[in-house]
């Protein structure tokens, strides 16, 4: 093969890497693969949540009511935005974040296997990566759950 005719392999090869490259690293939306039952574990998440259910959309807080979630693309693989948290029926003097704040974000980490934790954050502004989330703006809190 001639030299002329590896380069232009070479280039062209290089040409399709680029077309593809924006596909293959466009963050995606997180996903739930649901629904998953999981169980109170930490503290607040007995006193507030009780056993949830997780699924595509949706928080199920036992009897307590559904709270809307999303996906938040781009930011890292498991930061939802969350709705309606004003509607949950919590027991007397409990909120899922503080009173008054009906949306905001949550961290939802599964890397520990038959363990979830979200963490909470109230408002507009999701918490920024990298900082410890007791030093993000608006964090009311984390929950823990397990499989067992």
């Amino acid at each position: 093969m001639g030299h002329s005719r590896v380069l232009f392999i070479a280039a062209l090869t290089g040409t399709v890497a680029l077309f593809l490259l924006p596909f293959q690293t466009m963050a995606q939306e997180p996903e739930i693969a649901g629904p998953e039952d999981w169980h109170a574990y930490s503290y607040s998440a007995e006193q507030i949540t009780g056993d949830i259910i997780l699924a595509p959309g949706t928080i199920e807080m036992g009897k307590s009511g559904i709270l809307t979630i999303t996906g938040v693309e781009g930011y890292t693989p498991n930061l939802f935005s969350f709705s309606g948290a004003t509607s949950l029926d919590l027991p007397e003097g409990k909120y899922f974040c503080e009173k008054d704040v009906d949306k905001g974000f949550m961290i939802i980490d599964r890397s520990q296997p038959d363990f979830l934790v979200i963490d909470v954050f109230g408002g507009d502004v999701p918490p920024v990566a990298g900082k410890g989330v007791d030093q993000q703006t608006g964090f009311c809190g984390s929950f823990t759950y397990n499989k067992s």
